[in-house]
């Protein structure tokens, strides 16, 4: 028994490394067949790490940092303080800064083309502001706006800005790139599919004198497909590489242009590339493709030869 299972295994060993061999018999059509089967395979994968990095800046920037509460006009600088007091003992609440309508009005006249327009104002006509930050904790959607309609309740509170619209922007966007990025991985995989299952139709179809006279002599069909699907997964193995090395190499070329736009937000987001088990997914993913591919494609060519 356990010899049976050495020469089946042995049988399977040779088997793989001979259409190995027969795959560098033929160095030039399979290069051009490896290098197209890498292009397909790098822009799902480019599109991915896309949607990924796309993914992790909405997580940083999905919770906001602050809110801003306007005082009702009228608001004495005593009962600003006490509301400022009485909020800072929140347990919610992180840190709490309160602008004064005489500080709000020196910053705005600092912003440039705005101190002609305030110098033609007779009164002062902006409010109190407290600019609060939320502790980690609150600072999820769902429990900021909770926060914000609890500080609307409070005396002598006008408004609470919660500007969570950019917010949702940001999701739609990743929503939207998410989107695209299954689509265009979900057709450039069946192309994959499509030039794998082709490839090796043409490779049946070129040796079926030699499939007809096997045959003959007794091999069945599942030892006629097996070198077939070696051959498959060899494909894609190969070509998931290949795939493999050209999405690092976008990622290096992107991560100079990703790294000049975080720090003109003052980010430290650098580009983010494929880890170790999204590397593997992606070679798994590839071979599964070419053996799927040579079981449904050259197995149904190889079902209708028949010995002459």
């Amino acid at each position: 028994m356990a010899q049976n299972k050495t020469g089946f295994f042995a049988l399977h060993k040779q088997q793989c490394k001979q259409s190995l061999a027969d795959m560098m018999r033929r160095p030039l059509g399979n290069i051009l067949t490896l290098a197209v089967l890498a292009f397909a395979l790098t822009l799902p994968a480019s599109f991915y790490l896309f949607a990924k990095n796309v993914t992790v800046v909405a997580q940083v920037w999905q919770n906001p940092t602050q809110m801003t509460i306007y005082l009702e006009p009228g608001t004495s600088t005593g009962q600003a303080e006490l509301l400022h007091d009485e909020l800072a003992q929140w347990p919610e609440i992180d840190s709490l800064e309160a602008i004064s309508p005489q500080q709000g009005l020196v910053e705005f006249r600092q912003q440039a083309g705005f101190e002609q327009a305030l110098s033609l104002l007779d009164d002062n006509p902006l409010p109190a502001v407290l600019v609060v930050k939320p502790t980690e904790a609150w600072q999820l959607d769902a429990k900021a706006t909770e926060l914000a309609s609890r500080l609307r309740m409070q005396n002598r509170v006008d408004e609470v800005r919660l500007d969570s619209d950019w917010l949702q922007r940001l999701a739609a966007i990743k929503q939207l790139v998410i989107i695209l990025a299954m689509i265009m991985s979900g057709l450039m995989l069946f192309a994959v599919f499509l030039i794998v299952g082709n490839t090796l139709r043409l490779q049946v179809l070129n040796q079926r004198d030699e499939i007809q006279v096997m045959k003959l002599v007794g091999a069945t069909d599942s030892f006629i497909l097996r070198p077939y699907l070696y051959t498959g997964v060899w494909y894609g193995l190969i070509g998931g590489i290949a795939a493999w090395v050209l999405t690092f190499i976008v990622s290096i070329l992107l991560d100079g242009a990703v790294a000049h736009l975080a720090d003109l937000y003052d980010s430290p987001f650098r580009m983010i590339g494929l880890g170790w088990d999204e590397s593997l997914i992606l070679l798994m993913i590839s071979a599964f493709l070419g053996l799927l591919a040579a079981r449904l494609s050259a197995g149904r060519h190889l079902k209708e030869i028949e010995p002459i």
